[in-house]
């Protein structure tokens, strides 16, 4: 613009961030849904596991 002021469309520029921080809230609630899942299914799958003991044997000697 010759001579004038060039003023940036603040409006549009706040709907561009709310938008973005808007989709990352987003994407970190279903993250933390996938983990939190993730960790429940591994709890149940370590108490559904046969408690069969382990045998631990001795550690063979080095020559």
């Amino acid at each position: 613009m010759k001579g004038g002021i060039c003023v940036a469309d603040y409006k549009k520029l706040y709907h561009k961030v709310f938008s973005a921080v808007t989709d990352a809230e987003a994407l970190v609630s279903q993250a933390a849904h996938i983990m939190r899942t993730a960790q429940q299914e591994c709890e149940e799958m370590y108490m559904d596991a046969d408690d069969t003991p382990l045998r631990l044997m001795d550690k063979p000697e080095e020559e």
